[in-house]
Formats: structure tokens, C-alpha cells, sequence
């Protein structure tokens, strides 16, 4: 039974069509992404599916019961002035929790005060919210709501801040901890990618599997979207197609499909005029019989529409106007901070023509800072930094400083490009999401987003032979994101970017500048040679080589669920040994699940040994998890 449906919906602003005859179901459990270009109205759909918008045709229904939670693209955590952090999340995502712990607190206060003929009414009341307590695992709430924070990377500093102290960044993952914690039956998330480094990305990617509600995503990351979503939604002219299975799947098969029917249209089309011409030919003629047949034929057959055509990925080359030496930047010990607090220390680094450095580590770590000492645009406090001969170093960063707002979006692109002709211009200018509404729009008028997208488009244009990139693509859609991955691929100059876009590091770099924690727990500057895939499966083996020699632990990934056919007796007493195995180590981990859960209930609990308890408890689930998923195996194998 779904739990949202459309039924031929239709939505528009003015005479923007964003859905003609939209027809969706989302059943429980089910994990969505919705593509699209930018503009298309992923966002508008969302907000159909929450109810927060209404269809102008069609109709949408949500089950009865059905809870949506909607994490909005630019929603950030509501903190009270009073309030900190930890608070706003949990009186968010834990409303309920918090008002039985009131009530609870009350009714005990009431009972220590009471005479003993009112009493036994009290003790009754306290058992009531005392089950309905438990029932929502209000012992484990605190523990659960530490273990989202902390994966989301919000730190234990962070969560007793004020708001004034609190970034953007900080406040829109503290919304998405909310959601995430809120329990609904459909999760509706918008970019909840945004503000996220690279480990809490992979933080969520692991989460969003395990949460019971149906999901539709929408995001830029692809790989994202690969690891977590099983169902493609695909928005384009406001038609909403479906696609059973991830992005890349997506990808592949709407190419076959677009294909099939455009060649089916094509050959339609054909013999629809070879009709034509024959009953032209033949009407007055001998074979007039012949002729008004196929006219009848021909009026009862169901005309194809022209499929419609993806658009297509623009191609542009990055062309340096002259080559740089052989060296093109030197640092030696590079230090920077601020308020006294060093963001990192003693790094050097030296950058030959053509290589391709990516720059990752958690937020707030300096990414951005390293980028802009070696760019020459901030001094550093140690160290210094020498550029090569004929280096032409271009630069972007978030401050987009390299347009002017007096003048439209095509001046700006014909500052750089004056050779081109208008439409070449309005081509180029397409590839990065600027249509022809918006190509003589005046730059101050530009979102924060469109003016990332033309500052980025500028500087490509401007012939440099060194490229520093501060998260070129934010604000790009995944056209624009393939376009650039390609024109850089090609680039003959030298690239030092700042990304968390996974597979456009894997793409593009072959070395990398990763920040992480020294020997003395701060972090440092390392340099490591190879993508982001090589630096996450050289971590992985690290630990790998560790546990080889450590006894075997119980936690495995789920096996598939095959069934082998004809057991042999000696596989079947084996599978029982196993079967009797798993009993006992499930009844272990439940006794110990217990113990963490009355452990957490302490009023008494320090934060550092309730973050410890939460981190455990979360094992004891996957644990538990695993061992019920083999054990159930195995009892297949045996009775089938």
C-alpha cells in the first residue's frame, strides 16, 4: 500500500510548467532519488509530496497516519535565543520523550507529597507514562540524538553554543539531525548533502539504509545517490518518469530507452510518408482501392510523440594562453590561524606543471585558507610560497569576487569570450544552468547560487595555465558537474582543488593534501599520492591487516539469502551447529543491548561515558542485526 500517490498532477507558476499529469507512487521502505536539472521543480515536487503545496490539477494522497518530514533546501535548525544547540535538535526530533520525562518528573514530585488515599492513583498514572516511555526507547534517546550529532559532524564543543555562535553550516546539520531522528514514515530530503564533508557523508550514506521510512533524495552527488537510492526519479519539462534502480543505472538505461523511441519515431515518421505519398499517388488511379485503404489504415493509427531529448552535456575546452615552467608553486612550512587557534602548521608542498592535487579534510579543518595562501590571496602566518615562471594562476573561491554587478550575465561572458557569436555564448552560458530568461539578467539580481555558476564560468574562460578551485561544483547541476569534470580532464595546465565531491576527485586528481589527526591528536597536513578511492581503501586496509590477527569478531556483512539445493547430512548438522552458535550469541547481545539501555538511563552518566555507551549500543544493534540475518539463513537452508 503506497504511502504518498499522485494521480495526474499538474503544478505551474504563471506560465512555467513544472508537472503536467504526474502519476507517482512511494511505497514503505522504498529509497528515491529525484534528478533533474536545475529549475525543473524538484523542489516544488517535494513540496507537493509534503502537502506544504497544492496540485492545481490531479490529486495527491497520503495515506491515512502517514507522517512526512521535510528537510527543506535551506532549512536550518530554529534555535531560540536561549536555547543552545543540543536543545533545539532535541525539542525538534524528541517533543514526545521530553514531555513524558516532564510529566514523569511531575507525577514523582506529586507521590513524594501526596496522602495516602491519592496516592495509589499516582502510582498508576506513573506506570502509564512510565510504559509509554519505554515504548518509544525514551532511555536511549540522548544516546541516539550524540550518535547523530557527532556523525554529522557537529562536535561535543558545538552543542551547548548559543545561536549567535552557530555558522549556517552548523545549523542546516543540525536540521538534518532532526529530521533524521524525527520518525516519520516518508523522509522528503532536499541537498542534505549540503555543508557536509566527506565523513559525514559517508556517515549518512550507512544511516539512511537502516531508517524504516520510504525516502525520496534529491542531491548533486552522485555517488551519493548510487550508495543510498534504489528508485530514479526523473523530472524533465514536467513530465516525472520512474526508473527501478540507482543513478547510474538511471543514467545508462534512459539513454537505451531514448534511443529505442527515437528510433521507433523515426521510422514511424518514414513509412508515414512513404503512405502518404503512395495514397497521393494512387488515389485517382488504378489502385484507388488499395489507396483508400491505407488512408483508412493510416487515420486509425496512433501517431508517437517525438521523444524528448535529454539535454545534452555542452562540451568547452580550457585553453591556457601560454604555458607555465616547469615548477609552478613552492611552499615551504605554511602556517595559518586565527583568534590564536592555528588551522595548520608546517605544511609544504611543491606543484610541478600538470599535476592535479585535490584538497579534502573535515569542515572548518582550513581547506579553504591553504587554497587561498597558495593563491597569494591570504598571508600566511609561517612560511612562505613561491610561484613559478609564467604562472597565470586563476582563482575561485566562495566570495565570488570576479563579476560585476552592473553588468548581465551575457556581458560578463562576453567580456571573456568576444570572438564567440550570441549563440555560441547562449550555449555556453546553458551548460551552466543560464537559460534565455535569465541571459540578460543583471549579475547583483543573481542568486548566491547563479553567481557562483557565471564566476565559475568566467574564470574558466580567461586562458589561465594554473587552476585553484574552492568547491567548483557547488550550485552546478550533474550536467554541468560532467561538463567541467570533462573540460578538466582536457586541461593541459596545472589543478589544485577543494572538493567533497567524490567522484569528481576520483576523476581528476592524482594526489592529495589530506587533513587528519597527528600523532599529538591535532590535526596535520599530509600529502598522499593517489584519488579519494585510494586514500579510503589504503584506510580500510589499515585496520583490515590489524583484525587479521585479532580473534574473529561476530560482525559480518548480511549474507545474500540463497537457498542451496540438497544439503548433504553433514552440511545440515553444520548448519544446526551454527544455527545453535548464533542462538547464543544473539541472547548475549540482547542481554548486553539491555545493560546499555539501563546504563544510559542513569541520570549520573558523564557526556564523555554517555557518548562511549551510544557509540557501543549502535555496534550491539549491527551486531545483533547480522547475527539475526545469518540465523534466519541458515534455518532457510535447513527447511527448505
Amino acid at each position: 500500500m503506497s504511502l504518498i500517490s499522485l494521480q495526474n498532477a499538474a503544478f505551474d507558476f504563471g506560465r512555467e510548467t513544472i508537472l503536467r499529469d504526474a502519476s507517482l507512487s512511494l511505497l514503505p521502505g522504498e529509497r528515491c532519488s529525484l534528478v533533474g536539472a536545475n529549475g525543473t521543480g524538484k523542489s516544488t515536487l517535494l513540496g507537493l509530496l509534503a502537502g506544504e503545496l497544492e496540485p492545481i490539477a490531479g490529486t495527491v494522497q497520503r495515506t491515512s497516519g502517514t507522517r512526512v518530514v521535510y528537510l527543506r533546501q535551506e532549512r536550518a535548525c530554529e534555535v531560540a535565543s536561549t536555547s543552545t544547540l543540543y536543545d533545539a535538535v532535541a525539542a525538534e526530533a524528541f517533543a514526545e520523550e521530553l514531555r513524558l520525562e516532564s510529566e514523569l518528573a511531575r507525577v514523582a514530585a506529586a507521590i513524594a507529597g501526596a496522602p495516602a488515599g491519592e496516592a495509589e492513583a499516582l502510582v498508576r498514572e506513573q506506570g502509564e507514562l512510565q510504559s509509554a516511555y519505554e515504548r518509544r526507547e525514551g532511555y536511549a534517546w540522548r544516546a541516539r540524538l550524540e550518535q547523530v550529532l557527532a556523525g554529522l559532524g557537529l562536535a561535543q564543543e558545538l552543542w551547548t553554543l548559543s545561536p549567535g555562535a552557530l555558522s549556517g553550516g552548523e545549523r542546516r546539520r543540525a536540521a538534518l539531525a532532526s529530521t533524521l531522528l524525527a520518525g516519520g514514515d516518508v523522509l522528503l530530503l532536499d541537498e542534505p548533502t549540503n555543508h557536509l564533508d566527506l565523513d559525514a557523508r559517508e556517515w549518512l550514506e550507512e544511516r539512511l539504509p537502516r531508517l524504516p521510512a520510504a525516502q525520496i533524495i534529491v542531491s548533486h552527488d552522485r555517488l551519493f545517490l548510487d550508495r543510498v537510492t534504489e528508485r530514479t526519479l526523473h523530472l524533465s519539462r514536467g513530465r516525472l518518469t520512474s526508473w527501478s534502480g540507482n543513478y547510474s543505472f538511471y543514467l545508462r538505461a534512459s539513454a537505451e530507452t531514448r534511443l529505442r523511441e527515437e528510433n521507433a519515431w523515426r521510422r514511424q515518421k518514414e513509412r508515414i510518408a512513404r503512405t502518404e505519398d503512395f495514397i497521393q499517388r494512387n488515389l485517382a488511379g488504378q489502385k484507388t482501392k488499395q489507396a483508400q485503404s491505407r488512408r483508412r489504415q493510416l487515420a486509425r493509427e496512433e501517431r508517437l510523440e517525438r521523444p524528448e531529448s535529454e539535454r545534452r552535456r555542452f562540451t568547452f575546452r580550457l585553453e591556457p594562453e601560454r604555458a607555465s615552467g616547469a615548477m609552478v608553486l613552492e611552499a615551504h612550512g605554511l602556517a595559518k590561524g586565527f583568534g590564536g587557534e592555528p588551522l595548520f602548521r608546517d605544511v609544504s608542498l611543491n606543484v610541478a606543471r600538470g599535476d592535479r592535487i585535490g584538497i579534502v579534510g573535515p569542515n572548518g579543518c582550513g581547506k579553504s585558507t591553504l587554497l587561498a595562501v597558495l593563491a597569494g590571496r591570504t598571508l600566511p602566518d609561517g612560511g612562505h610560497v613561491s610561484p613559478g615562471h609564467n604562472v597565470d594562476l586563476g582563482y575561485f573561491d566562495q566570495q565570488l569576487l570576479n563579476v560585476t554587478d552592473s553588468n548581465t550575465v551575457l556581458e560578463e561572458l562576453a567580456s571573456v569570450r568576444p570572438g564567440d557569436t550570441l549563440g555560441e555564448l547562449r550555449s555556453f552560458a546553458g551548460a551552466f544552468g543560464f537559460g534565455a530568461d535569465m541571459i540578460d539578467r543583471g549579475v547583483g539580481r543573481l542568486s548566491g547560487g547563479e553567481r557562483g555558476r557565471l564566476s565559475l564560468m568566467r574564470l574558466i574562460c580567461e586562458g589561465h595555465n594554473t587552476l585553484l578551485l574552492d568547491e567548483p561544483t557547488n550550485h552546478l547541476d550533474m550536467q554541468g558537474r560532467e561538463s567541467l569534470e570533462e573540460a578538466l580532464l582536457d586541461f593541459d595546465g596545472t589543478l589544485v582543488v577543494v572538493s567533497h565531491d567524490r567522484r569528481f576527485l576520483d576523476r581528476l586528481v592524482n594526489r592529495l593534501i589530506v587533513f587528519e589527526p597527528g600523532d599529538d591528536g591535532r590535526l596535520v597536513a599530509r600529502v598522499f599520492p593517489g584519488n579519494y578511492s585510494e586514500l579510503m581503501a589504503r584506510r580500510a586496509a589499515a585496520p583490515a591487516a590489524d583484525a587479521a590477527a585479532a580473534p574473529p569478531r561476530t560482525r559480518t556483512p548480511r549474507p545474500a539469502r540463497a537457498k542451496p539445493a540438497g544439503l548433504s547430512k553433514n552440511e545440515i548438522r553444520r548448519r544446526r551447529e551454527l544455527i545453535a552458535a548464533a542462538e547464543r550469541e544473539i541472547e548475549s547481545l540482547e542481554g548486553e543491548k539491555a545493560a546499555l539501555l539501563e546504563k544510559l538511563s542513569a541520570p549520573d552518566l558523564s557526556p564523555d561515558e554517555r557518548l562511549e555507551t551510544s557509540r557501543r549500543f549502535t555496534e550491539v544493534e549491527s551486531e545483533l542485526e547480522a547475527e539475526l540475518a545469518r540465523w534466519e539463513l541458515w534455518q532457510d537452508e535447513i527447511s527448505g
